[in-house]
């Protein structure tokens, strides 16, 4: 567990001793985390990581700086608010907003200095009569397989006819999504329709920015290695094209199957605190519909932390909290702000105030985000997005060293 000295405050949060329950970010698991990708890349490809989500519930402030601090090209966020919050926070670097910007929203993006991505029929005509008045700026999105945003395959000489008739607007870069990046042939077959978009865009002369990016490839199509545009065509634009990839989930330390990846480093601890303790005798049951009956004389701990704060209530009876490498059951239903631990057999004192660790790295006995999803049939994503959304958050700089994930 991180001392207390070490943790860094959220801005514009003072009351430390107040929370209940508390999450922790190290910023230097996710420096490792992009290292460790960095080192499994060609070094012509960079990293475009994705803070979107609050990054993924780390919170997107800390994250973003610390990656700006490593010298990425750009960041990626979902919408403009989130694009927006980058630039009240004084970050500079280039933002892309690659999805869930409306065309009444485009001219606010430009003029904050966002990248907009454009990948539908209403963005492309807001973005042509923006470019009337002023040079814009876009990544084109397109779909090949994914069926949610992105222009299709049938709809690029239409794109193409668009963008001849408006040279201010400038392509920066070309993207699709993935929705199996696991899946090597699938992926690759995918790849080869987006490769054959872009050589409609080069052909019709509508890529005027040079160089111009190419960014396809999550964490999966990472891991799988597919991350470029290389079927051997000797496609004139290939020399124009720098390639980005996207991480998500693995910047955050967590891989995206089960399997551990060593070297990959958890950045999310999430804690809270002993509020109560008393013994109740055998036979005593415990929270809401008396779920669990106590089998012996018990010490009862509860812990301030509930549903209300992301903890999944399918982890009733099952999960447990975690202190100094031991394990301590959830005792009955998790409630909305609170959960039961059994403490009868501590090996050391327990006392009021104690923090637990409920989510951590899956070492020192604590589960980890791939135990809680396998328990409620989700995915780490959700995890680490919903749990600790009503806990303040700190950063500690802790230079891990050691990665595993379960």
């Amino acid at each position: 567990m991180e001392s207390e000295s070490s943790l860094i405050e959220i801005p514009g949060y003072a009351g430390r001793d107040l929370s209940r329950s508390r999450l922790i970010v190290d910023l230097d698991a996710l420096s490792n985390n992009l290292e460790w990708i960095r080192s499994r890349l060609p070094s012509s490809i960079e990293i475009l990581p994705v803070v979107k989500a609050d990054a993924y519930g780390h919170g997107m402030l800390p994250v973003a700086k610390n990656f700006v601090e490593m010298g990425v090209p750009a960041l990626g966020v979902m919408g403009l608010e989130e694009g927006v919050r980058l630039r009240k926070a004084e970050i500079s670097a280039k933002v892309i907003v690659m999805g869930g910007i409306l065309p009444s929203e485009l001219e606010e993006c430009i003029s904050c200095g966002l990248t907009p991505v454009i990948h539908n029929c209403e963005l492309l005509e807001a973005a042509l009569d923006l470019a009337r008045k002023m040079e814009v700026h876009i990544h084109l999105k397109f779909d090949v397989g994914m069926g949610r945003l992105g222009f299709l395959p049938e709809d690029i000489s239409w794109v193409c006819d668009k963008i001849e008739m408006e040279p201010s607007i400038r392509i920066e870069g070309v993207m699709s999504h993935f929705p199996e990046g696991e899946n090597i042939s699938e992926t690759s077959r995918q790849i080869a329709i987006f490769g054959c978009m872009v050589d409609e865009l080069w052909d019709r002369g509508v890529l005027y920015a040079r160089p111009f990016v190419i960014h396809l490839a999550n964490s999966a199509a990472f891991l799988s290695g597919q991350y470029s545009v290389a079927d051997k065509k000797n496609r004139a634009w290939e020399k124009y094209a720098r390639y980005w990839i996207r991480p998500g989930i693995l910047l955050y330390g967590i891989p995206v199957d089960p399997l551990p990846l060593p070297g990959l480093n958890p950045a999310m601890e999430i804690q809270a605190r002993l509020i109560s303790l008393k013994t109740l005798s055998e036979g005593s049951r415990i929270s809401y519909g008396g779920t669990f009956s106590l089998s012996r004389k018990t010490r009862v701990g509860v812990l301030g932390m509930g549903y209300a704060d992301g903890l999944p209530r399918e982890l009733s009876n099952w999960g447990w909290a975690s202190r100094m490498g031991q394990k301590f059951p959830f005792l009955g239903r998790v409630c909305m702000d609170m959960v039961m631990v059994d403490v009868t057999d501590a090996e050391s004192p327990v006392c009021l105030g104690d923090w637990m660790t409920v989510l951590g790295n899956g070492d020192d006995s604590s589960m980890s985000a791939w135990e809680i999803a396998g328990r409620i049939r989700s995915i780490p994503y959700e995890i680490v997005c919903r749990m600790g959304n009503r806990s303040p958050r700190f950063y500690s700089r802790k230079a891990s060293s050691s990665g595993n994930s379960g």
